[in-house]
């Protein structure tokens, strides 16, 4: 069976030190290898290994005008080679040498499958924000090769797919620039033109990939929330309603404050502590979420994973509301590539948070009487 492949990794930085072990990787015999680096930096400067390494033939140094974000990016290269399939690689992952290796094999002994999710290790939290981050979830899609037998989608830090399946699909440019949400669209949408078709793990074909600014806090980063407020906008089948969030709380609470305000029906020292109130049951939650997680109360854990979950979740409200999209407040999709799910989907996170909202309405109902 003879097949080629496409290494797509599109990069800021293109550092070395992550790079050059992944132009290093054990080539199997038969298979035709071209690698293309998209630099998304019009001003980047190669080091001069890298350099050396560029021929145009089976390295390809592509280099964007302008900075396009990476769908732009990712679709430049797809667009620039012709292999069978395309393998998507992050630039800041370190690499096993076997990797080409073990998706070699899995495309020869898995002939029917569209693609295949690698697996991508993270080092153990080195710092309590990224612990923060690993019980948020963030991290969940990277292993996911580890938990199930197939998925929806994968993240590009490590991922191969036929050429054929993909067709003349890419990576939507609608979404922002800076990222957030494109990944998730792209796969599922692959997966439509499929049958609906998993795509097979592979957890053999690892890599590991560094924890973003070491760990350090980053609230910012995981402001991504915005870019995936577009994926329900976009994929209204995978689309479904939920309970309010905390920011989806404290957004209706304004609106209804400036109502009883209007009318006369409520003072401001109530309006306070109910906003008190609220970031009150948000921290009682997160607490027993992280005792549930840990068996440990921790409260700086507990203050980092409030506030990151938290900066997810401003970041889908801020988004839709820029664009005047109220229907987005609630809404939430199923990544998993699920259609169907009847009513409110309830946990012991949300449970305990009714719960406690349900005190605040009963107070307000007597402090209103």
């Amino acid at each position: 069976m003879a097949f080629s492949i496409d290494i797509i990794i599109p990069s800021f930085r293109l550092q070395e030190q992550y790079l050059l072990p992944i132009l290093d990787l054990k080539k199997p015999g038969e298979v035709q290898i071209k690698y293309y680096l998209i630099s998304d930096n019009p001003t980047i400067v190669l080091s001069e290994a890298l350099t050396n390494r560029i021929n145009n033939e089976d390295v390809i140094l592509i280099v964007n005008s302008s900075n396009l974000g990476a769908a732009a990016t990712r679709n430049r290269g797809i667009d620039a080679g012709d292999g069978t399939w395309i393998l998507f690689l992050d630039d800041d992952i370190e690499v096993q040498d076997d990797l080409l290796l073990n998706y070699t094999a899995a495309i020869q002994n898995y002939q029917e499958e569209i693609g295949f999710i690698g697996l991508v290790n993270m080092p153990s939290p080195p710092t309590t924000f990224a612990k923060a981050l690993e019980l948020m979830g963030a991290t969940g899609i990277f292993s996911v090769a580890k938990a199930k037998e197939s998925y929806a989608w994968g993240a590009t830090a490590n991922m191969i797919i036929r050429r054929s399946a993909i067709k003349d699909l890419r990576f939507s440019e609608n979404y922002p620039k800076f990222g957030g949400g494109e990944e998730v669209d792209f796969f599922l949408r692959v997966r439509e033109k499929n049958g609906f078709k998993n795509y097979k793990s592979l957890p053999g074909a690892a890599v590991t990939h560094p924890w973003w600014h070491n760990g350090k806090r980053n609230y910012k980063q995981f402001y991504y929330g915005r870019g995936n407020s577009y994926l329900p906008q976009f994929n209204p089948q995978y689309k479904f309603y939920d309970f309010l969030n905390t920011s989806e709380t404290m957004f209706a609470w304004l609106i209804i404050s400036v109502v009883f305000l209007i009318l006369n029906h409520l003072k401001l020292q109530a309006i306070g502590l109910v906003v008190l109130l609220i970031i009150l049951i948000e921290f009682i939650a997160n607490m027993l979420r992280v005792y549930l997680k840990t068996r440990k109360i921790n409260f700086e854990l507990i203050y980092e994973l409030m506030t990151v979950r938290n900066a997810y979740e401003f970041g889908i409200l801020y988004e839709n509301l820029s664009r005047l999209r109220f229907t987005g407040i609630g809404e939430r999709f199923r990544d998993d590539g699920s259609f169907k799910r009847s009513g409110f989907a309830l946990n012991k996170y949300k449970i305990i948070k009714l719960s406690l909202y349900g005190l605040v309405i009963i107070y307000l109902i007597y402090s209103a009487s």
